[in-house]
């Protein structure tokens, strides 16, 4: 009873429409607080070890793939003012910048590193260079059973015209990459990492629905799980093979068990293939304070190792205004996360690396690196130099 008399039913059910949406917004800013890391301070730890590798060629290195037979690490890397098109899809495009395409790198063990060159072929069978353009974010590389020597690769490619997953062969030993084919689909609008299964087939992570103006601002405010993942069949046919995911980042596999970074919900979601590649949902790996990026799966062991921010903020602050240095504000943990049993539910998460700022504004990728008896973690940032930290593991 009010004043003016008893409540309608309508009214009641507005007023409890409210009270749900503002108890979302509510705890939606409270849990973002808490994982963008707002008010967090954090000590380094384990970083002495450290050291920026590259003599500034191997900056904007977003992804690395280590081969786990030779040891040699792969790194895709690029112009940092590039770069900043990935985390501000409205601004335009600085044509002064993406004039040069991004690079691959070949690196050894002892911090020897040479470029891949992009190619591809003509009808008269004479290589050319890769007319396309060539702006990559995640990456992944598929070894043939009957011949490791036979590598396709395949990148996720921000092109001008469209996003686009681009193919390439590469015979090892080489000092080249040919292109195969580059392939799109509405259901990639936003690709950030890809999953390569055979020669043509993968599972790539769509990471925003929307690309642009208020529907994108308020879908990654509110953590809206709208974005998914992609299988692309061998006969070239996109399916959503799993969907319900807050931000869509980093994927790989490891036997049967196939893991996507939610950084909109941050952790790491647990799957499994069915029969149709479709993924099914076994478990969560949930993080408290820091946000997932790209996931490694140590080859050996099974351990995942994931680089996630700690001061998100300041990291996409950053990444914005690079030249204003505030590197010092951001940070990164490198996380090393243990399965438990076989039912995809149960794993131990350790930090084996926490740097405050001092090294870089905040790692995208974290990978072992083994080969001639060397051991070594190098760590990669889309928005800063490549690392390599001898004594963490």
């Amino acid at each position: 009873m009010t004043a003016l008399g008893p409540l309608r039913p309508v009214t009641w059910i507005a007023v409890a429409i409210i009270a749900a949406v503002s108890y979302y917004i509510v705890e939606t800013a409270r849990y973002s607080a808490r994982a963008l890391g707002i008010g967090q301070v954090y000590s380094d730890v384990n970083i002495t070890s450290c050291r920026q590798i590259g003599h500034g060629d191997l900056s904007g290195c977003e992804d690395i793939v280590v081969d786990p037979e030779t040891g040699l690490a792969y790194l895709a890397c690029g112009s940092l003012r590039a770069r900043q098109r990935w985390a501000h899809p409205d601004d335009p495009y600085d044509f002064a910048h993406e004039a040069e395409a991004d690079h691959v790198y070949v690196m050894d063990e002892g911090d020897n590193y040479s470029e891949l060159k992009v190619l591809e072929r003509l009808g008269d069978g004479t290589l050319q260079p890769f007319s396309q353009d060539f702006r990559v974010h995640g990456f992944d590389i598929y070894w043939s059973p009957g011949s490791r020597q036979d590598m396709t690769f395949m990148f996720i490619n921000h092109q001008l015209h469209q996003n686009a997953i681009s193919i390439f062969s590469h015979e090892y030993g080489t000092d080249y990459l040919v292109h195969v084919e580059t392939v799109a689909s509405d259901l990639l609008n936003s690709p950030n990492s890809i999953l390569a299964l055979s020669k043509r087939a993968f599972y790539a992570s769509n990471d925003m629905k929307y690309l642009h103006g208020i529907r994108r601002d308020i879908s990654n405010f509110l953590r809206i799980p709208n974005t998914h993942v992609v299988y692309r069949s061998e006969q070239g046919k996109f399916s959503i093979a799993a969907k319900g995911i807050r931000y869509a980042n980093g994927i790989a596999k490891h036997q049967d068990w196939i893991y996507v970074a939610s950084s909109g919900d941050p952790g790491i979601r647990v799957y499994k293939a069915l029969p149709d590649y479709s993924l099914g949902l076994r478990g969560r790996i949930g993080f408290k304070d820091s946000i997932p990026d790209n996931i490694f799966v140590d080859p050996l062991t099974g351990q995942l190792y994931c680089a996630s921010f700690i001061k998100a903020l300041e990291t996409f602050r950053y990444f914005k205004y690079p030249s204003l240095n505030t590197t010092t504000t951001a940070g990164t943990k490198i996380l090393r996360i243990t399965p438990q049993d076989d039912t995809g539910s149960r794993f131990d998460v350790e930090p084996i690396l926490i740097d405050s700022g001092r090294l870089m504004p905040s790692a995208t990728i974290a990978a072992i690196q083994r080969r001639n008896k060397v051991e070594r973690l190098l760590v990669g940032c889309v928005m800063g130099s490549a690392l390599v930290c001898d004594s963490v593991l």
